[in-house]
């Protein structure tokens, strides 16, 4: 029963884990089988294929739409027509979209990455310097707004990758409902059930075929994402050229600064009139609140009143806060101007001097502006929250249309406020851009730090381990077929990934040793489990949760199992035959354990060698001879050889002694003597007791035989037992007189005639 329970424990371990990870689906129904098995060759002409695609769910569409023209009955059986209606509309979106995203890869192919106006202006630095400063810094406009576009395009691409991850795994998941449905659906019985699992089928096979359609969607947009990318990178690529010959060779003409400063004075004149326009109209909100205010205050004043007050206040609250921002951009709109001033100081200079004011001048401006934009920066986050905020008061369904008015009118007023905030931090963030460029342009590379700033130290090497948990070590790719096409899906291994894999494997492994040796003690305490079964088992246990922690850590690194396969049939051509010998005993030692033919503290003789059984392992036992030397056995040769276990059933054996007395001796007082030995000695059992046999007449003593029983056990040693028996009998025989007698012989002479006497002549030698 126990061994039955524990291959039944066994089995439920692990079938969901190979069930999950290695029988990964390789098709999706009958068709995708065959495109698994030979991929597809590439459609001839894609966007008619979506065409057709397209047009078939809209035909779906249309018919289902007619069929649930009606209203749907109640019960479960209208729940999968609205659930197949809903998943046509998504495939007739998904299928328009991928046409939408076809055209886009069409007009890419064909079209330049610049636009007109990039063509136009950067032909006009084909020409020899100088070149106009107003028309540079048009050009770094252009090249860093491409670069912006280049960090979003990477930033969709990383997107679009980690849903492809997701719809990958949603086919994978919609491939093996498919092939559940057609199971349930096969092993229907009865009209109704059919029927039920033929719906149940067509809805699985829809989703899967929408999950089919948006993943081929989500490839087809990082096709255009990685297109657009590269032709947007050689223009980049391009510009970044351009601008390190022209930068140096830019100049700012009187005619261009005076322009500039036109502009700058014509923006400063809006502000005044838009301020002006401000304090007319606060003084008219004043004027009517105060009329409020005494409606407020009579007694014949509606709840209307009240909430009016409240509202103007916000409004009035704005204009104040309209106007500190117009304060605040009048002050950045005349640094700009004494920006530009400088600026055009230092590129019609070429004093050290000169240049060296005009970069303080300009670096005293960047450090104030960015004081004064960190504060607009907090107040834009206020004010940001306090409309989203307003915004969920607004979805209040419960208010009536009164209040609900009073409310959109407050949110339009938090609105104003934030996109005033939002316009002085567009413009100081120009002025930044600005100042940043124009000191580069004079040689100003920023305040250095000392050696002992342990914060810049500190960001420095936070950079720099940040960039080695982040470094790639490998990729790991799996492929999926989808409509005919074969999708590849990466996933990348950091070092951080394989730190924290490790480290998780170690914490889990630890824990685990700590849990199994609780369930140890559990099953010999409380379960009165044999010791040896149940460090059996924790070693089993601990065998599959390590399998189960590292199956885990992979998925949760994203390392799909199917990576291994080729690695592991390699291995298994490789090491199967040189392993033959190490499965042989491992098996041996698995029959052994749940046999329990060979336990722990069995004494055992095999192969000439006799001794105690120390431990039983899965590839070898441990037995130490009764000489105290251990040797390892492999367990296969318990199965193969002949062994013999002492204390299998019964720990007792029976030990013989022989022992001799001369002729003529007491024989009985000497079986007595010998028999009182054995029974003084404190290893010999009393039951049975111990007898004397005269077993023979020998050539030279009356022969002895004493049996008596031992019950073997680790410290017991049924040599010495013999030993002090005989050294015993000896002793008290010899007390008695009854001597132990030597080997002899008697030698009888016949003298009854003489004995003959005859001489033999030498032999002749020659001499």
């Amino acid at each position: 029963m126990k061994r039955q329970c524990l291959v039944a424990l066994f089995v439920m371990t692990f079938a969901p884990l190979v069930n999950g990870q290695i029988g990964l689906p390789s098709a999706i129904g009958g068709k995708a089988k065959s495109e698994a098995a030979a991929p597809a060759p590439e459609a001839a002409n894609p966007r008619a294929e979506t065409e057709a695609q397209l047009a078939e769910a809209r035909r779906q569409q249309e018919a289902e739409q007619l069929e649930t023209g009606a209203t749907p009955p109640p019960g479960p059986q209208g729940l999968p027509i609205t659930d197949r209606k809903r998943l046509f509309d998504r495939l007739v979106v998904a299928y328009s979209e991928r046409l939408k995203l076809l055209d886009d890869l069409d007009r890419l192919g064909k079209s330049p990455p610049e636009t007109s106006n990039q063509q136009a202006l950067l032909a006009e630095f084909a020409g020899p310097p100088p070149y106009s400063a107003l028309r540079v810094d048009a050009l770094r406009d252009t090249h860093d707004a491409t670069g912006e576009r280049l960090r979003s395009l990477a930033a969709a691409e990383r997107a679009l990758e980690a849903q492809k991850l997701g719809l990958v795994d949603a086919q994978k998941r919609g491939a093996e409902a498919l092939r559940l449905a057609d199971d349930k659906l096969a092993r229907a019985q009865g009209q109704d059930e059919k029927e039920k699992q033929r719906l149940n089928r067509e809805l699985t096979a829809l989703r899967l075929q929408l999950a089919e359609a948006e993943l081929a969607n989500i490839v087809i947009a990082v096709d255009r994402v990685r297109l657009e990318a590269k032709a947007l990178q050689a223009l980049a690529t391009e510009m970044q050229r351009l601008l390190a010959r022209v930068v140096p060779e830019q100049r700012l003409s009187k005619e261009e600064f005076e322009q500039q400063q036109a502009q700058l004075l014509g923006s400063l004149g809006k502000v005044a009139a838009e301020m002006d326009r401000l304090v007319s109209d606060n003084s008219r909100r004043t004027a009517e609140r105060e009329r409020l205010a005494k409606l407020v205050g009579s007694a014949g004043a509606g709840p209307d009143a009240g909430r009016r007050l409240q509202l103007l206040d916000e409004r009035m609250d704005t204009d104040r806060v309209q106007l500190m921002t117009l304060s605040w951009l009048q002050t950045l709109l005349q640094a700009v101007g004494d920006a530009w001033a400088q600026r055009y100081v230092a590129l019609r200079s070429q004093d050290s001097t000169t240049r060296q004011a005009v970069i303080t001048s300009l670096s005293t401006t960047r450090d104030e502006l960015l004081s004064r934009k960190q504060l607009v920066h907090e107040l834009q986050q206020a004010a940001r929250l306090a409309v989203r905020e307003q915004e969920l008061r607004l979805s209040d369904t419960f208010l009536d249309e009164a209040a609900s008015a009073d409310e959109s009118a407050r949110l339009d007023t938090l609105k104003q406020r934030l996109l005033a905030y939002q316009r002085v931090d567009l413009a100081a963030a120009g002025l930044e851009r600005q100042l940043d460029r124009w000191l580069q342009d004079f040689g100003f590379q920023g305040k250095t730090a000392s050696v002992d700033n342990w914060q810049l130290g500190a960001m420095q090497i936070a950079k720099r381990l940040r960039a080695i948990w982040d470094f790639e070590m490998f990729a790991v790719e799996e492929s999926t077929v989808v409509d005919g096409k074969t999708v590849a899906v990466s996933y990348g291994v950091t070092v951080g990934k394989s730190i924290g894999a490790l480290l998780l494997f170690v914490f889990g492994y630890w824990l685990f040793s700590l849990l199994s040796a609780r369930l140890q003690r559990v099953m010999v305490g409380r379960f009165k489990v044999n010791e040896q079964l149940a460090s059996v088992i924790r070693r089993w246990a601990m065998i599959s949760l390590a399998v189960i922690l590292v199956i885990f850590i992979l998925n949760l690194a994203r390392i799909p199992l199917t990576v291994f396969a080729f690695l592991g049939g390699a291995l298994a051509i490789g090491v199967g035959f040189g392993t033959q010998t190490i499965i042989k005993n491992v098996i041996s030692g698995i029959i052994i354990l749940f046999e329990r033919k060979i336990r722990v503290g069995d004494i055992i003789a095999l192969g000439g060698m006799t001794g105690h059984v120390t431990a039983v392992d899965l590839r070898a036992s441990t037995v130490r001879g009764f000489d105290g030397v251990e040797a390892l056995v492999p367990n296969s040769s318990f199965l193969e050889n002949q062994v013999v276990n002492w204390t299998y059933s019964n720990p007792r054996i029976r030990r013989e002694i022989r022992i001799g007395v001369a002729y003529g001796s007491p024989v009985q007082q000497a079986a007595e003597i010998v028999a009182g030995c054995a029974k003084d000695h404190g290893q010999v059992l009393r039951d049975p007791a111990p007898e004397v046999f005269f077993e023979d007449f020998a050539d030279s003593a009356l022969l002895l035989v004493l049996v008596f029983w031992v019950e073997l056990g680790p410290t017991l040693v049924s040599r010495r037992v013999d030993s002090d028996l005989r050294y015993a009998m000896e002793k008290r025989l010899g007390a008695a007189g009854i001597p132990i007698p030597f080997p002899q012989r008697d030698v009888h002479l016949n003298v009854s005639q003489p004995l003959s006497v005859r001489l033999t002549p030498a032999p002749d030698t020659g001499r």
